[in-house]
């Protein structure tokens, strides 16, 4: 059930952006609560772009578009993050991010990955990236065109992280 919430939160998110999303869904109707948690989940991730492309145009680079492959694959790998109560660009079966992109159907020339856990707002992850060098190099990347972001929240996380974001960056071959 949270996975076809978000799945229609992030679909409900490339529409605003103008973008098709790749599938339709009936989703069943959700509580007033976790409709308000979707949209402030939407809310973050649609900032955090936001805020990327803003540190981007002050880099003098092109902002980057969402891409629905991207979203989708953020969005499992930060199911899997929360799962595991960590972050780690390795993944539990071994793989790296282009692997996952991979296997997400992202035929890539150029990527790069993001992670994030414990922070609430997209100013403070996005804050925290541009504090980081590897992940500042990610976003200030001229050889990325496509972002897709992924959220999830674990309500019950032993390691008190709660939010893991991962941000895919791509150019597509």
């Amino acid at each position: 059930m949270r996975r076809l919430m978000w799945f229609a939160a992030v679909c409900l998110f490339l529409s605003s952006l103008g973008m098709s999303s790749p599938a339709t869904l009936a989703a069943p109707a959700a509580q007033p609560s976790a409709d308000k948690a979707q949209a402030r989940r939407t809310a973050t991730l649609q900032r955090i772009v936001e805020l990327v492309n803003l540190r981007r145009r002050e880099a003098g680079l092109a902002p980057l578009t969402v891409h629905a492959t991207l979203a989708a694959c953020a969005q499992q790998y930060s199911a899997v993050q929360a799962r595991q109560g960590a972050i780690n660009h390795t993944g539990p079966d071994g793989s790296n991010p282009g692997q996952r992109l991979t296997r997400c159907g992202y035929r890539w020339r150029h990527y790069g990955e993001n992670l994030a856990a414990g922070y609430v707002s997209a100013e403070e992850v996005v804050a925290a990236w541009m504090a980081s060098p590897g992940h500042r190099r990610n976003i200030l990347n001229g050889k990325v065109r496509e972002i897709g972001l992924g959220h999830t929240y674990r309500a019950s996380d032993p390691g008190q992280y709660y939010d893991y974001y991962v941000m895919e960056l791509g150019t597509r071959k």
